[in-house]
């Protein structure tokens, strides 16, 4: 089981995807997860490995779609007495199942560092790419003519400013630092993609040019209005290399925090959002949330179906079943 999830593990991170690891940390029997037994969860809500079944699984996937967003880690404990202590990193739930045992989960996220794509061969992309590198990001070079050897850290240094050569740009930031070097042109091209956050080093007067050029080429008011120019934490920068670092911060900053609403507050959704929603309509329709302990059970492989009121309802274990039948009216209002 360990090989499959290490080859599991690393397909997913080959593809820049985002996922978590759960594994048991601690057991009090009878359970069918054992401390050392791990599995991995998708964004769709897919556990690839076994951390236990029953109302196990549902919590765990549960909490670690959770866990994916927030990129925050978090123990989960979950016993027949249950509890209602709860922090950012902690969480109580009731074993409903009947083997009334007890588990601890701990569940990490993995969130690949995101791709820098840098278009330009000035002193401060060449900078950027220096300090990028030693912050674990994978560095694309884009220039036109560009030599190779000036960038001898970064990962890729392509000889045009063309972003047709990626087959995904959904983990991936742009900076656009081409200090009069086909600036317009550049630019057009980094917001005709999916990504979220492009990035312009320019002056306010050098920006508001380009906004124009932009509204002129046809370029939606939404988009230009995520376009980052002047870009960069305000830092009193001077130096090239002060300014880099400033980028950097602000790259780094808007990945941890997911600075996601400068993209939606305007109405309209970027590819990566897109996808988001889709991955939630799957997960709705792969998954029932348990009306008695709130957890999602697989429709493919549920513990007991049953017919209330005409609707299918889906239960993780015998012990959310026993006590729908006693009550159903108590639960059923519940369901999402």
């Amino acid at each position: 089981m360990f090989n499959e999830l290490a080859i599991k593990i690393g397909e997913h991170l080959a593809k820049g995807s985002n996922f978590a690891i759960a594994q048991v940390v601690d057991r009090i029997a009878p359970s069918s997860g054992k401390v050392g037994d791990k599995a991995i969860i998708l964004e769709t809500g897919e556990l690839i490995g076994w951390v236990g079944g029953g109302c196990v699984r549902g919590i765990v996937i549960k909490e670690a779609i959770d866990v994916i967003k927030s990129k925050r880690y978090r123990r989960v404990r979950i016993s027949p007495e249950g509890g209602t202590r709860e922090t950012t990193n902690y969480k109580e739930y009731v074993m409903s199942c009947q083997s009334k045992g007890t588990l601890e989960v701990l569940i990490e996220p993995i969130i690949p560092q995101p791709e820098l794509l840098i278009v330009g061969k000035s002193n401060i992309a060449r900078k950027l790419a220096q300090l990028s590198i030693a912050a674990d990001f994978r560095v694309t070079v884009l220039a036109n003519d560009v030599d190779p050897h000036m960038f001898p850290t970064a990962h890729q240094v392509l000889e045009e400013v063309d972003f047709r050569a990626f087959k995904s740009l959904a983990n991936a930031y742009i900076i656009v630092t081409t200090q009069g070097d086909d600036d317009d042109l550049s630019v057009k091209k980094a917001l005709q993609t999916e990504v979220q956050y492009v990035g312009f080093v320019a002056s306010a007067k050098k920006a508001e040019d380009i906004r124009i050029y932009l509204a002129k080429e046809g370029i939606s008011e939404e988009r230009i209005a995520q376009l980052k120019s002047p870009v960069g934490l305000d830092i009193n920068a001077k130096l090239a290399s002060e300014v880099a670092i400033s980028i950097l911060a602000e790259v780094i900053d808007h990945f941890r925090n997911e600075n996601k609403s400068e993209a939606s507050c305007c109405g309209s959704k970027t590819s990566e959002q897109t996808s988001a929603v889709e991955e939630q309509d799957k997960f709705s329709e792969e998954y029932y949330i348990n009306p008695v302990c709130q957890v999602p059970v697989s429709k493919k492989n549920p513990k007991h179906v049953v017919e209330y009121q005409g609707e299918k309802v889906y239960f993780c274990c015998d012990g959310c079943k026993v006590s729908f039948d006693k009550n159903p009216s108590l639960y059923i209002g519940k369901t999402v």
